[in-house]
């Protein structure tokens, strides 16, 4: 069985991956069936409930809340999926050079990661969204620069484990240089737990984009994320506005837990495939 249909048989990452699929039409496609202005204010419309041609009601700024959901949603998956792939390529990468080679490199290499895994990421997220000016490819490279180090340890695993393999011994003796070794055949024999662990990133990524916009770190204005969103809305929530929090918080969660499910699954399909 290939690890598509082994994924297919695990109904949760199924029902992962169609609710990811609904999220990402919404966010992208949902635009061009409901425009909304979401450049300019209207005061007069502000904090509208649901109803009254707004489904969701508005915020304090007359924007409409559906729309801006879809445009926060755009916001936090673009700047997930991106830090994500930045943190497991950089991960594999050094894991994959740090367990390959061995000896005293790979003592100083995972020495730097040790150190940086004892400093939260949060801390350092805060502090350098506070030294540059917030955007989608900063908070991306910035979110990708602090979660690199979980894959890195990960893939260095893998990596010790393959290169006592006897293809690695024959390239090896060959005469194939490192480099070609490791990215010719250390890292697509470890594919499985490169993406895997992708989708975790991407779902931490995301949770990274809403703690920092809800400190009011993250993109500028009229951008927004789900964060944002949520930081707006917890002002009113004692005025009974509840369509200013539930709705990101909803969005956040569904998101979060769609992306764990199918990792969940590529998990358990590529242990089988790693088994056979």
């Amino acid at each position: 069985m290939t690890v598509l249909s082994r994924l297919l048989r695990r109904k949760t990452a199924v029902a992962g991956a169609i609710l990811l699929l609904l999220v990402v039409a919404f966010c992208f496609l949902g635009p061009l069936v409901y425009g909304t202005d979401q450049s300019h204010t209207d005061l007069a419309s502000a904090r509208l409930g649901p109803g009254s041609g707004h489904p969701l009601g508005t915020d304090d700024l007359g924007y409409d809340v559906l729309g801006r959901l879809m445009v926060a949603g755009r916001t936090s998956l673009v700047i997930g999926v991106l830090a994500g792939l930045i943190a497991t390529a950089v991960g594999a990468v050094w894991g994959a050079v740090a367990g390959y080679t061995g000896g005293w490199l790979d003592t100083v290499l995972m020495r730097i990661v040790d150190t940086g895994v004892a400093i939260p990421a949060l801390f350092l997220l805060l502090v350098a969204a506070t030294l540059v000016t917030p955007s989608v490819g900063v908070l991306a490279l910035l979110i990708g620069a602090v979660s690199w180090l979980v894959p890195a340890r990960l893939m260095r695993a893998e990596t010790v484990s393959l290169r006592e393999r006897d293809y690695i011994r024959a390239i090896t003796v060959l005469g194939a240089s490192r480099t070609r070794v490791v990215f010719r055949h250390i890292i697509p024999n470890a594919i499985g737990t490169v993406v895997v662990n992708a989708t975790f990133q991407i779902a931490d990524a995301i949770l990274l984009v809403a703690y920092v916009s809800f400190l009011g770190l993250g993109v500028p204005a009229p951008d927004t994320d789900w964060g944002a969103m949520l930081s707006k809305g917890i002002t009113y929530t004692f005025d009974g506005a509840w369509w200013l929090i539930l709705p990101p918080g909803i969005a956040i969660v569904l998101v979060v837990c769609a992306i764990n499910f199918l990792g969940d699954g590529l998990r358990d399909a590529f242990a089988v495939k790693g088994r056979r």
